[in-house]
C-alpha cells in the first residue's frame, strides 16, 4: 500500500470518529445542564479548549455564548473543531482513494456528506440540537457498518481502523475533561468524585447498560473513569481502543515505534489507582495521556506511514 493512501485512510478513521465524538460531547453537556440545578452556569468556550483550540481567538472573533461555541462546534465550515469541517476532510480524503474502498462505502460516505450539508444547521433549541446530534452519531455509525460488511481485511481496513480506534480513544478522554473541566470542583486535599454526576457522561457515550449490567452487583461502586479507561470489554474505553489499535499495528511495516508508544499509553492509564484520584490529578492524567495520543499518532505518521528510504 502506497504511504500517501495509508496516511488517507488514517485521516479517514480519524474524521469520521471526529464526527461521531464531537456530536457525542455536545449531547455530553446537554445532559450535564439537564442533571446539573437550574441555576447551573456553563463556561462554553471550554468545549472549544477541550477540542484543542484556542478559544481566547474565538471569543475575539465571534460570541462566547452558548449559540456561537454550537455554530462552531457544528456547522461552521471554517472551523477545525466542526462536524461539518470534519464531514469535508471525510469525503475529501475518500475520494482520494476510490481505487482501495467498496462503492457502498463511497455512496455512504456521500450520504452522509449530503445530510451534513442540507440537515446540520445551528439548532436554536436544546431538544432539535439534542436530536440532531442522535442522528449524526447514528448516521456514522451507518458508515461504519457498511465499510464493515463490504470492504476486505487488507492493509487499507487495518490502517482505516487504526484512525478510528485512536480518534474514540482521544474523543472519550475529551469529553471526561469536558465534565471534569465544568462540573466537578476540587475541594481541600483530595476530593471524591460522586458517582450521580457521572451519568450523563455514561449516556453520551452508551456506557450507561455496560456499566450497569457489569458492575451493579459488585461490591461497592466501581469507578466510571477505572471503567472508561481500563476495563477492556467496553468499545469506547480507552483499553479497548489500544487492544484494537495494537492488533492493527502488528500486521504494518517498521512497528517497533508505535507499540513502544502504545505502551508508554498503557503505563500511563495503570500508574495510579484511577478511583482515588481527585479532580485535579484526574484532569492532569487526562492532559498526560492525550500527549502521549500525540506521541502515538506522530510515531505512526513518521514510521509506519512513511515510505522507506530508496
Amino acid at each position: 500500500m502506497l504511504a500517501r493512501t495509508a496516511e488517507n485512510m488514517y485521516w479517514m478513521g480519524r474524521y469520521l470518529e471526529r464526527m461521531e465524538g464531537t456530536a457525542r460531547l455536545i449531547n455530553a453537556t446537554t445532559h450535564m445542564l439537564i442533571d446539573s440545578h437550574q441555576d447551573a452556569r456553563i463556561s462554553w468556550p471550554v468545549l472549544i479548549d477541550v477540542l484543542g483550540e484556542d478559544p481566547q481567538g474565538f471569543i475575539q472573533e465571534g460570541s462566547s455564548s452558548e449559540l456561537g461555541v454550537m455554530h462552531y462546534l457544528i456547522e461552521a465550515e471554517d472551523s477545525p473543531a466542526s462536524i461539518r469541517n470534519s464531514c469535508n476532510q471525510l469525503r475529501t480524503n475518500a475520494r482520494c482513494v476510490r481505487e482501495v474502498i467498496p462503492r457502498d462505502f463511497w455512496e455512504e460516505i456521500n450520504s452522509l456528506n449530503l445530510f451534513m450539508q442540507t440537515e446540520c444547521t445551528l439548532a436554536s433549541s436544546r431538544v432539535r440540537r439534542y436530536s440532531l446530534m442522535v442522528e449524526v452519531v447514528r448516521r456514522c455509525q451507518m458508515v461504519v457498518g457498511v465499510m464493515d460488511g463490504t470492504m476486505l481485511r487488507d492493509d487499507a481496513f487495518c490502517v482505516f481502523n487504526i484512525g478510528r480506534h485512536l480518534e474514540r480513544a482521544d474523543m472519550t478522554t475529551r469529553i471526561m475533561d469536558t465534565l471534569i473541566l465544568q462540573q466537578l470542583t476540587p475541594t481541600e486535599g483530595h476530593s471524591s468524585r460522586r458517582q450521580f454526576q457521572w451519568t450523563s457522561l455514561l449516556n453520551a457515550l452508551g456506557g450507561t447498560e455496560p456499566y450497569r449490567r457489569y458492575f451493579a452487583q459488585e461490591e461497592g461502586e466501581t469507578d466510571v473513569i477505572d471503567f472508561l479507561m481500563s476495563y477492556p470489554e467496553f468499545p469506547r474505553s480507552i483499553c479497548f481502543c489500544l487492544q484494537k489499535i495494537e492488533s492493527a499495528v502488528k500486521r504494518l511495516p517498521r512497528s517497533d515505534g508505535v507499540l513502544a508508544a502504545i505502551a508508554r499509553l498503557r503505563g500511563g492509564v495503570d500508574s495510579e489507582p484511577l478511583a482515588s484520584l481527585s479532580t485535579e490529578r484526574l484532569h492532569l492524567l487526562i492532559d498526560q495521556i492525550q500527549a502521549r495520543f500525540i506521541d502515538l499518532h506522530s510515531a505512526l505518521t513518521e514510521e509506519s506511514f512513511k515510505a522507506p528510504d530508496t
